[in-house]
C-alpha cells in the first residue's frame, strides 16, 4: 500500500516547490498519486535497470532483442 497521503503531498510541495496546499487539493493529488506509487511497486522488482543510464540502455537492448527489433 502506498505511503503517499495528503499529508505526505503537503510536506512535500512545501519543500520542493515552497507552496502549501490546503486539505481537499492534498487529498486529491494523494488519491491520483497513490495508484501510480502502488503500481510502480508491483512492477519494481522485474525492472532490470537501477538509476544508471547504462543499466537503462542495455535494458532496451535487450527488450529490442526479445522483440526481433535489435
Amino acid at each position: 500500500m502506498s505511503g503517499i497521503t495528503s499529508e505526505f503531498v503537503k510536506t512535500i510541495s512545501s519543500i520542493w516547490h515552497r507552496f502549501s496546499l490546503g486539505n481537499e487539493e492534498a487529498k486529491t493529488l494523494a488519491n491520483m498519486l497513490a495508484p501510480m506509487d502502488d503500481a510502480g511497486e508491483e512492477v519494481s522488482s522485474s525492472i532490470k535497470f537501477d538509476l544508471e543510464p547504462s543499466d537503462y540502455n542495455r535494458a532496451l537492448e535487450e527488450l529490442g532483442d526479445e522483440e526481433g527489433l535489435g
